[in-house]
C-alpha cells in the first residue's frame, strides 16, 4: 500500500472522530437545555419523585368508588317488583287486622270480649233440668233463665239448717240427683249464695259472725257437693249475702222476700270457660 493511501485513512478516521464528538455535545447540549428548560417550567427539582404511596392510594380510591357505585346501582328495586311486594304485605295485614276474633277497641276492651268456647244452648239445658226435677218429684226449686245464664235457684231451708253450711240428708239426695245429669254438661258454673238482711245474732249457733261469710260457706259446701256427684270442671263459688235483696219487687210481702233471699243459685253460663287460641 502506498503512503497516500494510509494519509487519506487517517484523515478519515480523525474526521470520524471530530464529527462524533460535535453530535455527542450537541445531544448533551440539548439535553441539558430541555431538562433546565422543564425543571423551570414545573418549579420542581430534579431530585424529586412521585412516591409509591400515592399511586396505592389512588387505586384504592378508583376501588372504593367503583364499590359505591356499584353498591347505588343495586339499592335501587325495580319499581314493578317493589309494587308487588308491597301489595302482598298489604293484603296480609288486612287479612290479620280482619280477623274473626276482636278484642274491641284500646279504649272499650271489656272481658266479656274474650272469646271462649260454646258449650250447650241453655234453651235445651232448661228442659233437661227441668224434666229431671219433675222426674224426682222436687218442686221447691225455682229454673228461670236470665242475661247471664240459665239459674237454678235452690232455697236454703232445703239444704241447710238455719245458720249453718252442712248439706242435710234430703238436700243431698237432690244435688247427686242433679249431679248426675250436671256431670255430662259442658257450660262453666257459678255458685252463688244469698241471705235475707238480717244480721247474724250473737250466741247463735252460728260460727259465722256475718251473713257474708255464712253465704260464701254455703256455696263452698254446695260446689263441693256437685264435684263428688261427678262435675269434673272448675267451679266460681261467690257470697252475696243480702245484696241483692233490694232488687227483689216490693209488691212481694216480707216474708216471702225473706224466704226468697234465702238461697243459693247454681249458674250456668253459656260457655265451658275454655279461651280460644
Amino acid at each position: 500500500m502506498s503512503d497516500d493511501n494510509i494519509d487519506m485513512d487517517a484523515s478519515d478516521q480523525d474526521y470520524d472522530s471530530a464529527q462524533k464528538k460535535e453530535v455527542s455535545t450537541l445531544s448533551s447540549n440539548i439535553s441539558e437545555d430541555y431538562i433546565g428548560s422543564a425543571i423551570v417550567r414545573n418549579n420542581v427539582s430534579v431530585g424529586e419523585a412521585v412516591p409509591l404511596w400515592l399511586i396505592t392510594f389512588t387505586d384504592v380510591m378508583a376501588l372504593m368508588l367503583t364499590f359505591f357505585v356499584l353498591l347505588y346501582s343495586m339499592s335501587v328495586p325495580v319499581e314493578e317488583k317493589w309494587e308487588e311486594i308491597s301489595d302482598s304485605f298489604s293484603n296480609r295485614t288486612a287479612m290479620i287486622s280482619e280477623g274473626m276474633f276482636r278484642s274491641g277497641s284500646q279504649d272499650a276492651i271489656v272481658i266479656d270480649k274474650i272469646s271462649a268456647t260454646k258449650a250447650l244452648n241453655l234453651d235445651y239445658l232448661t228442659v233437661i233440668v227441668n224434666n229431671l226435677l219433675k222426674a224426682n218429684e222436687i218442686e221447691d226449686v225455682v229454673l228461670f233463665q236470665s242475661d247471664k245464664g240459665l239459674i237454678v235457684s235452690i232455697p236454703s231451708d232445703f239444704l241447710f239448717k238455719s245458720g249453718g253450711d252442712q248439706i242435710n240428708l234430703e238436700g243431698k239426695k237432690m244435688i247427686f240427683t242433679l249431679g248426675e245429669a250436671f256431670s255430662r254438661v259442658k257450660n262453666r258454673i257459678e255458685i252463688v249464695g244469698h241471705t235475707d238482711p238480717n244480721p247474724i245474732k250473737e250466741g247463735s249457733s252460728s260460727k259465722y259472725k256475718s251473713n257474708w261469710e255464712l253465704s260464701l260457706a254455703r256455696s263452698a259446701s254446695l260446689s263441693v257437693m256437685l264435684k263428688d256427684a261427678g262435675y269434673k270442671r272448675d267451679i266460681t263459688i261467690k257470697g252475696f249475702a243480702s245484696a241483692r235483696y233490694d232488687e227483689l219487687s216490693s209488691d212481694i210481702s216480707q216474708e216471702d222476700r225473706y224466704n226468697l233471699s234465702r238461697r243459693v243459685d247454681i249458674i250456668f253460663m253459656k260457655d265451658s270457660g275454655l279461651i280460644l287460641e
